[in-house]
């Protein structure tokens, strides 16, 4: 074991790290108690934030103690998440104008800068200083960065991952496209207040159509275009958390089937919305969405689901098994628990076998993405059929290949709605 390092460079290091890291905890203090978002309890981010205090009192504490690989990967283990975290208010104030949360948001992001700096110095500064020449030294120094590399990818960055996931700021969603689309409300079943654009029918059928995780209704236009022009009527809304709608955002789509159950009692609602011909398109989560409401509700009559995967760590372990590429998506999953405090959705290899609609299952590429839907599609076959394009981008079909992408969709969608 190296002797300890001297007080003179210790001191000066130790003041930095503890500076920075009380800062980035500052934000999350504002983060999750003062500021914990729109349509979210207090409670809801309580379980997060006394982890990433004790994580943080325990960094403080053991800092000055430790190695210097360790302290390098302590500065970014603490560093990264901070920058992402204090990086999405730093994107927010350009679109929305300085809120009070930024201020805390932005001095995180500037603690992380900090920190990152930190975790680069360290190794050159210090590993391998005593060691006896210079290739020893630098040997030293290699592998404390090849090494720190490797477990930030499996720890450190599947975490900042879930601040993303759990943290992404809302976007404008402007204004309704055309006259013909109007702006409307209604409630998820566990009561928030969901808010999109609904655009009545013109050949008697109308589709639900549910954005991807990361995104709002927006990001779901594109499609929702696609069958305006073709005549269905169309609702696209903001999932909780994302636009215009409470709640709290979570890129896995988790309670979101709680919004589309809300969605598909609004439509059921109108009377100019025949309940018999009402079918749902979903994008990446949304997707994994469209596949849970059609395992709960036998009502709606067609789902077409592009870019579903995997939404909680035992579709995950079903897939990877006891691979390596499972360890940092269940890291990913549990910190998204922790910090969202909410509980995933059913596992979608269950959710599929409760499907009786006819369902087109849409996947791009050639790697778990097809895998997963080809794994869907063999669980309930007689309802499922999964169309797989290669060349194409996560949920980007419809850019690439727009001509044979409406027809299939349009023409499946006309053939079980009759429209």
């Amino acid at each position: 074991m190296s002797a300890p390092l001297s007080g003179r460079m210790l001191a000066p290091m130790t003041t930095i790290f503890r500076t920075a890291l009380a800062v980035a905890l500052l934000h999350a203090v504002d983060d999750g108690l003062v500021s914990p978002g729109y349509g979210v309890s207090h409670s809801q981010h309580l379980a997060g934030l006394l982890v990433a205090l004790v994580a943080g009192a325990a960094g403080w504490f053991l800092y000055p103690r430790m190695r210097p690989g360790l302290q390098a990967f302590a500065a970014l283990a603490y560093g990264l998440p901070a920058v992402v975290n204090g990086a999405m208010h730093v994107a927010h104030v350009p679109m929305d104008g300085l809120a009070r949360e930024d201020v805390t948001g932005i001095a995180a992001a500037a603690a992380g800068v900090v920190l990152l700096g930190l975790a680069i110095a360290t190794p050159f500064v210090h590993r391998g200083a005593r060691a006896t020449g210079w290739v020893r030294r630098w040997r030293n120094r290699v592998v404390a960065v090849v090494g720190g590399f490797v477990a930030a990818s499996l720890t450190v960055i599947p975490l900042s991952y879930a601040i993303w996931d759990t943290h992404k700021p809302r976007g404008d969603v402007g204004s309704p496209p055309s006259a013909a689309w109007h702006s409307v409300a209604f409630d998820s079943t566990d009561g928030l207040r969901l808010r999109g654009w609904f655009r009545p029918s013109r050949n008697g059928a109308t589709v639900l159509v549910i954005h991807g995780g990361g995104g709002d209704r927006t990001g779901a236009m594109r499609h929702a275009r696609m069958l305006e022009r073709n005549g269905f009527g169309v609702l696209v809304y903001d999932a909780r958390g994302r636009g215009e709608s409470e709640g709290q955002p979570n890129s896995w789509g988790w309670d979101w089937e709680k919004d589309a159950l809300g969605a598909m009692r609004f439509l059921r609602s109108r009377h100019d919305v025949a309940p018999g011909r009402i079918a749902a398109l979903g994008l990446s989560s949304g997707g994994d969405t469209v596949l849970d409401l059609a395992a709960h509700d036998h009502g709606l009559r067609a789902v077409v689901a592009d870019g579903a995967a995997l939404r909680t760590d035992e579709d995950a372990r079903r897939e990877f098994g006891t691979s390596l590429e499972l360890i940092p998506a269940l890291i990913n999953m549990k910190a998204v628990r922790l910090w969202s405090g909410q509980a995933p959705s059913r596992p979608l290899a269950d959710v599929v076998r409760d499907i009786t609609a006819p369902t087109l299952l849409i996947s791009a590429g050639t790697d778990a993405e097809r895998d997963f839907n080809r794994s869907y599609a063999a669980q309930a076959p007689a309802h499922l059929t999964h169309w797989n394009l290669p060349l194409a981008a996560h949920t980007g079909a419809l850019r690439r290949y727009p001509v044979p992408y409406e027809h299939r969709v349009v023409g499946f969608l006309r053939t079980v709605l009759k429209g």
